[in-house]
């Protein structure tokens, strides 16, 4: 019953809209618009006080001081919105005293182009991109209750934008939607903030506030209401809405203002900011070029109808808000508002005055639109700019002196760069490229010996005065430092305790001096090549030790021959993917393929036995992938352990060789990491595969225990042994040292036990730490 309840309001609610839809843009449009306000006179006499400069009165010439004799042939003080508002309206005849002269005018409706655009045009478009979003967002957010508010606010501000027309027409539903609506947007936006918020846990006001707010702006609606029936001035009535409208729009931001002082240091700071923007974007014009005006000095600086369009920012930044996963950064874009605020400060002055030095006869009015309409449309293309710059630049212009797109474009080349020799000659190649030089090269002094080698570019070396001056100042210098001498540049790129490098770049080909910007971009280039020279020089240091802890095998560092085993396994299990993704695949397709050929029964029964063999050996050849592939990457391996995992290897093995394995984990209760699971595992293959192929053994005996976190691992066969006086260190392959290589890694210790025609033993003892046990596991 609930259900069926609500859905019937929401589709009278819709039946509404879509009437007010239908009647506001109707009565705009078949109404003429007349535009006169009119006082009475001490000689009982209706003059006209005002005329709308849209109006069909000021398209006849009717002007202010002229007094109203007939309308539709009757008296002024008979027409009832004349009687009621103080203003010519639906009339359809006007009789006008113009100079002694009575002149008798039928009213038409022949709305000009502007009228039009404000009274029909800008409020349909800006009501259809509100009723747009307001759809979507009851698509979307139907059932999220600050969803819905919104989409009252963004019906509110339509409707009172929709209504204006209708409302200036002296059409009673029309003036009575424009004022409820009009009154309705400052208090349908508190509700919403306080809603929207209450979602993220703030609470800005109580609700008895909002009570007393929307109680406040009933009451007056209902005065000026009561006013107005009993006689009171349109005009009067209108500023008194607009006065309250304007104060509950500063009310409104007041409170935004004060909650975001009380959660600046929150993370809700940047929702304060974008809702702050886009309050002042959509009311301060209004407000401040429209509202207050009309009030003090009875003139708007700007039309109403184009106030009013800026409302729009407001629904568009909540929309945004409702909707959006991620915020925009709101600090940048208010610096670069700001910024630019401030700079076309003065070309918008220096425009002004040119336009009223050439045009002369110009109205203050005139001159605050020309004004505004020069300051706003600088911003907006100095901002259009900043984006292009940024977008399109690089696309559309050669890239010569496009400093911007040269760092990018030197920043990846570099990024590959692996030697000190060819970042000096990236160096050189980009400063060639972007500025208009004649010469540059790039030195190397060393600090130890103080000798200057040139590297690359130009051999030609520098002036003796130039040379001097650096070697007198070389310990003041710091990397990124320009300095002018002559008409040269020293540009230092890199600096360590022993050694300098600097880019020595002759004067440019047209003999101008280096501006500002080409200054900057050289610093930058140089900081970029810094930080590279330095990152080289690191790696280069850390090779040379690498190299040594390898040649050397120190056990004081067994990270470097983990680090190399661990790589390895990484290359192993990079290789096993790479088989059974392209060749396991590609041999299963063909072996498919193949299949289907043999179906058919018109192949001769000697074709098809050859097939048939291919088809065993595609087979054999896939087993051998398969097989290989589980070698170098043993599956399961982490998930199964190393008890299961090895008994599966055993399994395996003994599949393909003669000998017996026995296997004994019984006093083995240790969890090992991965690590040394496929460190054991290897281990094992190694031993098996030496049994199979060198020892001739015929039984393997293989162990696995711990005592505590001790681990301990026996290998013993009855092959023909090895001698251990002649066993050489490889690292190319596993091999015994290498079982001995790999285990030191692990912190461990190993012992080889044999000699000839008398089998092999191998024992490992090696700490596992932090490592919990199996049995307390299963307990």
């Amino acid at each position: 019953m609930g259900d069926l309840k609500r859905r019937c309001v929401r589709l009278s609610s819709a039946g509404i809209i879509l009437i007010l839809i239908y009647y506001l843009p109707f009565v705009s449009l078949n109404i003429p618009y007349i535009g006169l306000n009119v006082v009475e006179n001490e000689a009982g006499k209706w003059q006209i006080s005002d005329v709308d400069h849209l109006g069909w009165a000021n398209q006849q010439g009717i002007k202010a001081g002229d007094t109203v004799a007939l309308i539709n042939q009757n008296k002024p003080s008979e027409h009832f919105t004349v009687r009621q508002y103080g203003v010519i309206e639906q009339a359809e005849t006007l009789a006008i005293n113009q100079s002694n002269e009575l002149i008798l005018y039928k009213v038409t409706n022949n709305p000009t182009q502007d009228l039009l655009w404000y009274h029909i045009l800008i409020p349909g478009l800006v009501f259809g991109i509100l009723f747009i979003f307001s759809l979507f967002l009851y698509i979307k957010k139907r059932d999220d209750k600050a969803a819905l508010l919104l989409i009252l606010f963004f019906i509110a501000i339509g409707f009172s934008y929709l209504s204006s027309g209708a409302s200036s027409r002296i059409d009673i539903l029309g003036i009575y939607i424009n004022r409820i609506t009009l009154s309705l947007i400052p208090v349908l936006f508190l509700e919403f903030l306080r809603v929207y918020f209450g979602q993220h846990g703030l609470t800005l006001y109580s609700r008895k506030f909002l009570f007393a707010f929307y109680g406040i702006n009933g009451l007056l609606l209902f005065i000026l209401s009561l006013f107005q029936i009993f006689g009171g001035r349109l005009s009067i009535i209108r500023y008194s809405f607009l006065a309250v409208f304007s104060v509950s729009i500063l009310l409104c931001f007041y409170i935004i203002i004060s909650r975001y002082m009380r959660y600046r240091n929150t993370v809700h700071k940047p929702v304060f900011k974008i809702i702050i923007v886009g309050f002042i974007l959509a009311f301060f014009p209004f407000v401040v070029l429209v509202g207050l005006p009309s009030i003090l000095f009875g003139v708007e600086l700007i039309p109403g109808a184009l106030g009013a369009v800026f409302l729009v920012f407001l629904p568009v930044v909540f929309l945004y808000l409702i909707t959006a996963k991620n915020l925009f950064d709101i600090d940048f874009i208010i610096s670069r508002i700001r910024y630019y605020s401030i700079i076309c400060l003065i070309p918008t002055t220096l425009f002004l005055l040119l336009v009223i030095y050439i045009v002369r006869e110009i109205t203050f009015l005139q001159g605050i639109h020309v004004g505004l309409v020069a300051y706003i449309g600088i911003i907006v293309f100095l901002y259009i700019k900043e984006e292009l710059d940024f977008s399109f630049r690089s696309k559309l212009f050669r890239e010569k002196y496009n400093f911007q797109a040269s760092l990018d474009r030197f920043s990846q080349t570099i990024s590959r760069v692996m030697k000190p020799a060819d970042l000096e000659k990236e160096i050189i190649i980009e400063v060639m490229q972007v500025l208009p030089v004649k010469s540059i090269s790039l030195f190397a002094m060393d600090l130890t010996e103080d000798s200057l080698l040139i590297k690359t570019g130009d051999p030609k070396f520098p002036t003796e005065e130039s040379i001097n001056w650096f070697n007198n100042n070389i310990r003041s210098i710091s990397v990124g430092e320009l300095i002018d001498i002559d008409s040269e540049v020293l540009l230092i790129v890199s600096k360590a305790e022993d050694k300098i490098h600097l880019v020595w770049i002759r004067e440019k080909e047209n003999r101008t001096s280096f501006n500002q910007h080409e200054k900057v971009w050289l610093r930058t280039i140089a900081c970029y090549a810094s930080l590279v020279y330095e990152n080289l020089r690191l790696i280069e240091g850390m090779t040379v030790k690498l190299e040594e802890a390898v040649t050397q095998k120190d056990p004081e560092h067994p990270w470097v021959m983990r680090l190399l085993f661990n790589l390895s396994e990484k290359e192993r299990r990079r290789l096993a993917l790479d088989l059974h993704d392209s060749a396991l695949q590609h041999q299963l397709l063909w072996y498919r393929k193949l299949e289907i050929i043999l179906e058919d029964e018109k192949i001769p029964e000697d074709l098809k036995k050859q097939l048939n063999n291919l088809a065993e050996g595609m087979l054999d050849v896939t087993h051998q992938i398969r097989e290989t592939c589980n070698e170098l990457f043993p599956p399961l391996l982490k998930e199964s352990g190393i008890v299961e995992a090895l008994k599966n290897l055993f399994a395996n093995a003994q599949l393909r060789t003669n000998y017996v394995v026995n296997f004994d984990s019984k006093d083995f209760s240790l969890n090992l990491d991965y690590e040394h699971v496929l460190a054991l595992y290897r281990i094992v293959q190694e031993l098996l595969t030496n049994a199979a192929k060198h020892s001739k053994a015929t039984e393997v005996n293989i162990s696995l225990a711990n005592s505590n976190d001790i681990l301990e691992f026996r290998y013993r066969d009855n092959g023909i042994g090895i001698d251990l006086n002649n066993l050489k260190s490889s690292l190319s392959h596993m091999g015994l040292s290498g079982i001995k290589e790999r285990v030191s890694s692990l912190g461990g210790n190993t012992s080889l036990h044999s000699s000839l025609g008398k089998g092999l033993e191998v024992s490992i003892c090696m700490v596992v730490e932090m490592m919990s046990r199996v049995s307390e596991q299963v307990v």
